[in-house]
């Protein structure tokens, strides 16, 4: 049915030129395309073949010619003819031109180069003058001529005129990124120019009608603001600030920033715009006069004054006073007025040149990237390289290789520090360049060594003779049989790469295949059947050719995405199709598009279903991090570890677990996760794997400097150390694979020891540990009777002591392999110890006070360490274990210890008795030292919004602090974190239906339905969902869905609001994250890209007969952790009866009528007396509280009280009545929720005052 409409839709080849055409100026950029001719040499580069072959080797692609040839034609022809300041039609047509083995070496070997320059060292300020802009002995500047230049157009049609022009109708737009490090200094010019531009009529003659003049300047003193100056004559403005208010932005703060200045200058009064960063901070400031079109010998400095300013020509100041002190980059000067949407999308990206040639981009007078990179030759280097294709290079005058300083590669868009925003070098065009000599050597080098072993080379098919008679008439044939070689090699790599485009076969990662794939991969698809509509056809032009969008730029260019997706498309049809009709084959599909199904999952619906709150589970991938100790990354990496340091960068860090003498009745457990690694590749290695037979694994030691911040590493002495350490040895078992040598053993026991060299515990030997298995590792100490401890009678625990457990649990594809646990029984003294003393946990190699020598080295990956202030059962172990990436507890919300003595009146849920936890998901490699900084992501985050000791004075320092940990001893300049993908049980959110338990084998049909059940029927969503995503983010805190049972099913929250621990386990993750605002907008930006193609393509594996979602839908939900409530209403009010004859009092509940059902304001003192106790008058009370309406029932009650009240339960027969009655009101109030109640403290209140004091619940009148 699906080929039957696919007759009557439209073609996904229907795209045509004209879609992406726009119609705009031919002087305006547009979205970026320049012109038709621009639009169809994009389309052809995306169209282009490239085989996916690695040019960096000859072998892999020289077969006829000279490698060496190739090598230095292809560096020769780039930097010769790249066209570095030309349009972007001229850069895709000498892209489409080149052959494949320049195209590769353009993109991916290349020498390439960003730069900005620095004005400003050396300075000294000779005189100072009236102007404020200061003579200078050391004046440095750019000088930049606006030409027309030679070998230049001159066209004053097409505004192809001075480069520096401005003013009149087009208006006028200066560009810059600027960053100045402090504010002006007594020892700098009290004025800074930072651009001045004179168009050759003197200051003298600054009355002129001829005189103009633009500016733009720093005053001392007032670094909040920019000063203009725009005169055409006298029209214009003089030193105008802009911004017009001081401190609306920020200049002197070593930050970079890009300055956009728009001059409007078409009509009577001149206005100037300010943006910062691409957003307009100021706009509409106004000068005096029409400013007209300016121009003459147009001739402009960055740094420093061209003459004296307007009004200070008798001063005798020099060209170059008022020196610049900051540095600048991509300096673009625009010959009109921009508009915000182009300022606004290009201040972050480079911009093309060609204005020469091209309309697209003539109004582009000067642009300075300060990309050309640095030679080391002064006269080459001053030379600043105009981008815009009219050739207006600048001067660096004063300029010396001396001054390092003086041009950087570095880049002010790199080093603003936005994600997804980076400059992408320019090609190298000085051949004097060392990085360019260098590169085309060693590939020259490589090349012609090939050369002398390639047998099949064309040229040596030729008789010796011809050869060396070529060798002295310029070897022409040499040249000829190049020329043939090339077409020769370039068709043979094409032929090989076709016939292999069915293969089944991976992206690498490497350039050749990740950049460049097959264009034409969604055919393959469509040869078995499934039909390919256009991806990402939502997607504009930007995204589409210029690898970016309005706001970041892209890894890759998107057709290379989509290509890819296909091909993983292609190479997992076999399996697709296979479970065609079933959720498998759409998870598998899903996969193919690079998403997770915490971004886009199936899900399943059930009409007529009763939920069950239990633990469901789907099989899934985790990727985690894992810090490599094997050797097998890098070989000294065995002797690494990874230990507790004080980390000063962030507030909350602490380098240690601090201790107490009063926690010896806690508990407490450290674990970690390991993958024990198959080394059976070491052989293939070129070095020698350390052979280790003792693997250190984990451990803490004992400080001798407690203070949290000390960053002293020294051990306590012996005596004083209770530090323990867990390894793994390996000792074959009766069954070994391997039984020597011993370090190439697979099997091993696990072994607890303390710094004496005393076991404390050992395990059996477990088969096969080291074959890439996960083990999960818990070292726990607890009392004797724990959690009942001094707080219960006979379980003191320094009459009962200690239990120290080591427990290991190893899952495999979710089953359960193996585990153990071996216990011991230790006395009070040494137990107390090792709980109450302060730790410095450690993992990996175990070395003399942590970066000493060596005392046992390690062999294994290491990931989630943490620690508890608590006990871990079994349960919660064996949860872990199967989860992966949970390190939630069985009931998170209740209070851990509440039979401990010490911790009377602290509430400490049990997620939060994590105090470390170590995941490594923000290392991304080692430093020139071989370190990195390890950030605790447990819930200690004492950042001032929450109380710092509401745990208690003890655990407040240990649950509520950041124990950061430092890397230590690995490969410098390594990534010694490496990402693992790990099978993992993924615990589902509450109320989804769908997990792996839904498929049962059934020895019989034990299922009957009767007359009140039926089957329930189910339906399929696709769904992007934020807060799914945020779910399962939740439930790391869970050890089982099983707890929501009581966080929603208490029965104390019937008559509640809210349910109480729910909104706590709520504030403790956003807590965590910093930040509970939820951005929906920008989560679906980032996954726009998942359009409706992807819809038509999952629907093809959709069985008929199912009920599903036409489209993918973007789901708005509640969180896991927030649900609405149905709130009942406690029932206050009977009816009134006789109370003599029903024994009931007769009195009046007064309050809001919608609560209480009586009439009348409770706000209203005169209607509703103040409380009161001390009028005798019991109907005085008023208000909410229960009350006598009248002297005779206050009679009655008092015989009442006398005749039975002392046979009431729980009433007090000495009570006077005022008293009951304030009782009974204590008692209502109590049932009602509330607690502490204290009426003294309301005396004289009306009773709607008690609204929101806590007295009364929110919803009482």
């Amino acid at each position: 049915m699906s080929s039957l409409k696919s007759l009557y839709q439209n073609n996904k080849q229907g795209t045509t030129v004209s879609k992406y055409l726009k119609s705009s100026a031919p002087d305006t950029i547009g979205d970026g395309i320049e012109s038709e001719a621009h639009l169809e040499a994009l389309t052809a580069r995306n169209n282009y073949f490239l085989p996916p072959i690695d040019y960096s080797n000859p072998e892999s692609f020289v077969k006829f010619g000279s490698a060496y040839e190739y090598y230095k034609n292809a560096f020769e022809y780039i930097a010769s003819d790249y066209p570095y300041d030309g349009s972007g039609l001229e850069k895709t047509n000498f892209y489409n031109s080149i052959n494949p083995l320049e195209k590769y070496m353009l993109e991916a070997i290349y020498p390439r180069s960003t730069g900005f320059i620095f004005i400003g060292s050396p300075y000294k300020v000779t005189a100072l003058n009236a102007s404020l802009y200061d003579d200078i002995s050391f004046p440095t500047y750019v000088q930049v001529k606006g030409g027309p230049h030679q070998n230049t157009k001159f066209d004053e049609d097409k505004n192809r005129t001075s480069n520096l022009e401005f003013g009149g109708t087009n208006g006028t737009t200066v560009e810059f990124f600027f960053k100045k490090d402090s504010l002006i200094t007594p020892l700098e010019s009290r004025n800074m120019a930072i651009f001045d531009l004179t168009n050759g009529v003197s200051v003298a003659n600054s009355s002129s009608a001829d005189y103009g003049r633009f500016r733009i300047a720093l005053h001392s003193g007032s670094e909040t603001q920019f000063f203009v100056t725009m005169l055409s004559g006298t029209n214009g403005f003089t030193e105008t600030a802009i911004p017009s208010t001081p401190g609306q932005i920020t200049i002197s703060d070593a930050t970079w920033r890009n300055f956009s200045f728009r001059f409007n200058t078409s009509g009577s009064s001149p206005t100037v715009d300010l943006f910062v960063n691409g957003e307009c901070v100021e706009t509409g400031v106004t000068g005096s006069g029409a400013i007209g079109q300016v121009t003459g010998t147009m001739i402009a400095n960055i740094g420093g004054l061209r003459e004296a300013p307007e009004g200070f020509d008798g001063l005798g100041i020099s060209q170059g006073a008022g020196k610049m002190s900051a540095s600048m980059d991509e300096f673009r000067f625009w010959k009109t007025a921009r508009d915000s949407e182009q300022v606004g999308r290009y201040w972050f990206s480079n911009v093309e040149g060609g204005s020469d040639k091209y309309d697209a981009n003539v109004s582009l007078g000067v642009y300075f990237k300060f990309n050309e990179g640095i030679t080391g030759t002064s006269s080459v280097d001053q030379t600043i390289l105009d981008y815009s294709g009219r050739v207006s290079n600048g001067t660096y005058v004063g300029y010396s290789s001396a001054l390092p300083a003086a041009r950087n590669t570095g880049s002010a868009i790199d080093q603003l520090s936005i994600d997804s925003v980076s400059e992408r070098g320019d090609p190298i065009i000085r051949t004097n360049h060392p990085e360019y000599i260098s590169t085309k050597g060693r590939y020259e080098l490589s090349g012609s060594t090939y050369d002398y072993n390639n047998s099949a080379r064309l040229l040596n098919h030729l008789p010796n003779w011809i050869i060396e008679e070529e060798e002295n008439n310029n070897n022409e044939i040499v040249a000829l049989t190049q020329i043939m070689s090339g077409y020769f090699d370039t068709l043979y790599n094409k032929l090989t790469s076709l016939k292999e485009l069915k293969y089944n076969k991976y992206i690498s990662g490497s350039l050749t295949d990740s950049i460049d794939e097959f264009p034409y991969n969604d055919r393959l698809v469509e040869n078995f059947g499934i039909q390919t509509p256009e991806l990402f056809e939502n997607a504009d032009v930007l995204a589409q050719f210029f690898q970016r969008d309005e706001q970041i730029n892209f890894d890759q260019q998107l057709v290379d995405i989509k290509n890819s997706i296909y091909k993983n498309i292609y190479n997992n049809l076999n399996f697709i199709l296979k479970s065609k009709g079933n959720e498998k084959a759409v998870r598998n599909f899903i996969r193919c598009l690079g998403v997770g199904e915490d971004i886009l999952a199936l899900n399943t619906y059930s009409d007529d279903t009763d939920f069950e709150l239990t633990s469901s589970y789907m099989t899934s991938v985790s990727s985690k991090k894992y810090v490599d100790f094997t050797g097998l990354l890098n070989q000294s990496d065995d002797d690494a570890t990874v230990y507790q340091y004080y980390d000063s960068s962030n507030a909350n860090s602490v380098g240690l677990i601090s201790g107490s003498t009063e926690i010896d009745e806690y508990a407490f457990s450290m674990q970690c996760e390991f993958v024990f690694p198959n080394k059976d590749e070491q052989d293939s290695l070129p070095y020698l794997v350390p052979q280790v037979v003792s693997s250190s694994l984990f451990g803490f030691h004992t400080p001798e400097d407690t203070s949290p911040t000390s960053t002293d590493l020294t051990w306590a002495s012996l005596l004083n150390d209770y530090g323990l350490q867990v390894y793994a040895v390996k000792s074959p078992g009766p069954f070994a694979e391997i039984t020597s040598p011993d370090y190439r053993v697979k099997d091993a026991f696990f072994i607890v020891k303390d710094r004496s060299g005393t076991t404390y515990l050992t395990s059996s030997v477990i088969r096969n540990v080291y074959d890439n298995e996960r083990w999960n590792l818990t070292l726990s100490i607890r009392p004797q009777r724990y959690p009942f401890s001094d707080g219960i009678l006979s379980s003191s625990v320094v009459d009962t002591g200690y239990i120290m457990s080591l427990d290991g649990i190893n899952y495999n594809t979710g089953i359960r392999q193996n585990s153990f646990s071996a216990t011991k029984g230790i006395d009070y003294s040494t137990g107390s110890g090792m709980i109450g003393s302060a730790k410095r946990i450690y993992i990996g190699a175990h070395k003399t006070n942590f970066t000493g020598s060596t005392l046992t080295s390690t062999d294994v990956r290491a990931s989630s360490t943490r620690y508890w202030t608590d006990y871990l059962s079994p349960e919660v172990l064996d949860i872990q274990a199967r989860e992966v990436d949970t390190h939630g507890s069985l009931h998170p919300s209740r209070n851990s210890y509440l039979f401990q003595t010490s911790s009377a009146g602290v509430y400490i849920p049990n997620i939060q008795t994590l105090a470390l936890n170590w995941e490594f998901a923000e290392v991304t490699g080692s430093d020139n030292s071989g370190q990195f900084i390890v950030q605790d992501a447990s819930y200690g985050l004492n950042d001032g919004s929450y109380e710092a000791t509401y745990q208690g004075d003890i655990f407040s320092n240990i649950n509520l602090r950041q124990h950061t940990g430092r890397g230590d001893f690995f490969t410098s300049n390594a990534t010694p974190v490496r990402k693992q993908y790990v099978y993992a049980d993924k615990l589902l959110p509450p109320e989804y239906i769908a997990s792996n338990e839904m498929v049962k084998v059934l020895s019989t049909d034990d299922e009957v339905f009767g007359t009140f059940k039926k089957p329930a029927s189910s339906f399929f969503a696709i769904e992007k969902s934020m807060y799914r995503s945020i779910s399962n983010r939740m439930l790391h805190l869970f050890a089982s869905i099983k707890d929501f049972n009581n966080l929603i099913g208490d029965p104390v929250n019937k008559y509640r609001m809210n349910y109480k621990h729910m909104e706590k386990m709520r504030e403790i993750f956003f807590r965590k994250v910093q930040n509970d605002i939820v951005d929906l907008q920008k989560y679906l930006d980032y996954y726009k890209w998942l359009d409706t193609a992807m819809n038509q393509m999952i629907e093809q594996l959709m069985p008929v007969s199912a009920r599903y979602a036409e489209n993918v839908r973007n789901v708005v939900e509640s969180h896991a952790l927030e649900r609405n409530k149905v709130q009942y209403r406690a029932p206050l009010l009977k009816t009134p009866g006789n109370l003599q004859n029903s024994n009931v009092i007769d009195g009046t509940v007064n309050g809001d009528n919608t609560n209480l059902g009586t009439g009348g304001d409770p706000n209203n003192a005169v209607e509703f007396p103040p409380l009161s106790p001390q009028n005798p008058r019991l109907d005085n009370l008023g208000g909410n509280i229960m009350q006598l309406p009248s002297q005779e029932n206050e009679r009655r009650f008092r015989n009442w009280l006398e005749n039975f009240g002392s046979n009431i339960p729980g009433v007090n027969p000495g009570l006077t009545p005022e008293e009951l009655l304030l009782q009974q009101n204590r008692n209502l109030l109590g049932n009602i929720g509330q607690s502490d109640v204290s009426l003294s403290n309301y005396q004289g209140r009306a009773p709607g005052d008690l609204r929101g004091t806590g007295i009364l619940p929110p919803d009482i009148g």
